[in-house]
């Protein structure tokens, strides 16, 4: 199921690439485009708007109708990325440089405010009719604000040494579930079928947090392309994992463990992580956050159960591979 939800990707994606070219050509303004193409270029599976264009095709809709806008939700994922580098202090994005890191902070700031209006301007000069435009741009705003106050639980949730897993839960919904439902909510919208976004909201709201719990796990096993183990730690982040080990461990590894959580990223050892790691271990935190990520992607397939069969099983099929994927 990996093998052939990733063969879609790459297929699908070569698509996306074009259309992102048109969009922001390559030979442009020198010191942006070529700033924009360097961050694309890192690779990135295309997920997002993948999902778009699939979820049209499923209902029916010309696949040509989505292109706009689901090169607009790879925009707005990859200049999110962007400014979370800078406000989390990532040197490395998918193994190589970060962007702000290459071009300065200045510019990476400069950068993704250029990619978040074109995907204002994807829309607005895509062929759809005025009405879906008004609804996709509602959708887009919508998430936009959802995934900056998401941004910010997480921001300040970091000093925290009593982390709860409900205000976890709430955080990641705002941060991670609310950009992966957009392309699939406008797959929809742009196919007529509005009665199904409440349904596919839902769904998304169980599906992101997988997504980013799995997420949180690469990070202690492959990593996720920022050249080393344990990124999140040195960031200080609440994972789930830091909840769930909080909650069973003693008073002096909870110490410790906050103590590393909250040093400066540039003073965290590969020992610190070792041991937070340990924790995470001894605890069973890492197999919790597993069942955690299958739980949510289990109760994900109750509200497909009543959606389009073509659609229902994209979605399931996508939402396994969002927690069993590698990389």
């Amino acid at each position: 199921m990996i093998e052939e939800v990733e063969r879609i990707l790459r297929m699908k994606g070569k698509a996306i690439e074009k259309e992102l070219e048109k969009a922001i050509p390559r030979k442009g303004t020198p010191n942006l485009n070529d700033a924009v193409w360097y961050h694309m270029d890192s690779g990135g599976k295309r997920v997002r708007p993948v999902l778009a264009i699939l979820t049209c095709e499923a209902l029916g809709c010309d696949t040509n109708k989505v292109m706009p806008f689901a090169a607009g939700c790879e925009l707005l994922h990859n200049w999110l990325l962007v400014h979370d580098d800078i406000e989390d202090g990532d040197h490395v994005r998918r193994d190589k440089p970060a962007l702000w890191v290459k071009y300065g902070i200045s510019h990476g700031i400069n950068v993704g405010d250029f990619m978040s209006l074109k995907v204002v301007e994807l829309i607005l000069n895509s062929s759809l009719d005025d009405k879906t435009k008004l609804a996709l741009f509602g959708e887009t705003a919508e998430t936009c604000v959802k995934t900056a106050e998401g941004q910010t639980m997480d921001m300040n949730l970091r000093g925290q040494r009593n982390p709860s897993e409900k205000d976890y839960m709430k955080m990641i919904e705002l941060k991670t579930a609310w950009y992966l439902t957009l392309p699939m909510v406008g797959g929809a919208i742009i196919a007529g079928r509005t009665d199904l976004v409440p349904k596919i909201k839902e769904f998304g709201m169980k599906v992101g947090p997988a997504f980013q719990i799995a997420d949180d796990l690469l990070d202690l096993t492959e990593g996720k392309g920022r050249g080393e183990i344990g990124s999140d730690i040195k960031e200080g982040k609440r994972s789930i994992m830091v909840v769930h080990c909080s909650s069973k461990c003693s008073s002096g590894e909870r110490k410790r463990m906050f103590e590393i959580l909250d040093k400066p990223r540039e003073k965290t050892t590969k020992e610190d992580i070792g041991y937070v790691k340990a924790l995470f271990e001894k605890y069973g935190s890492l197999d919790y956050a597993r069942q955690k990520a299958r739980s949510l992607v289990d109760e994900s397939a109750q509200t497909t159960s009543s959606m389009p069969a073509e659609l229902r099983s994209m979605l399931d099929d996508f939402a396994r591979y969002l927690i069993e994927r590698k990389k």
